[in-house]
């Protein structure tokens, strides 16, 4: 059975093995929306490699080393090298919306901004928009706006 990768409208992106190329893509593991098939990872043999992924690079202050400046130059570098990747292979593009909301209900599938502006667009307060997305979130619901 070939292995082929696939990506989902909320970010997510995975392998899986499908019986044959003519088979239907299969549900976002994630969210359960359809997906689509996409190219294959570069597959670069020798010294060259593509650069590391975005998800890859440091969050918080201990992960640059408490400021080490060689670290961040470093982690500075990889992310531009990153970006440059990125624009000149525009299918290996990583979602990056910033994120409102990543634990407890939103572990699994994160809230973002983008998300919480067009809830709180029709409402007009951002905290009622976020309990409703939780909401949602508890109950399996996909009322999510676009």
């Amino acid at each position: 059975m070939p292995v082929y990768d696939y990506a989902c409208g909320c970010g997510t992106r995975f392998e899986m093995m499908v019986p044959s190329w003519s088979s239907p893509d299969p549900d976002c593991p994630a969210c359960g929306a359809a997906t689509a098939r996409r190219p294959p990872s570069p597959a670069m043999h020798g010294r060259a490699a593509p650069p590391p992924s975005m998800a890859s690079a440091p969050q918080s202050w201990e992960g640059v080393g408490d400021g080490d400046r060689d670290t961040i130059t470093h982690w500075r570098r990889t992310v531009e090298a990153r970006r440059e990747f990125e624009s000149r292979h525009p299918e290996h593009r990583e979602q990056r919306d910033a994120i409102a909301a990543h634990e407890g209900r939103f572990e699994r599938r994160p809230l973002t901004y983008r998300e919480l502006a067009a809830r709180a667009a029709t409402g007009g307060d951002a905290t009622r928009a976020a309990a409703e997305a939780s909401r949602d979130r508890r109950t399996g619901g996909t009322a999510e706006p676009t």
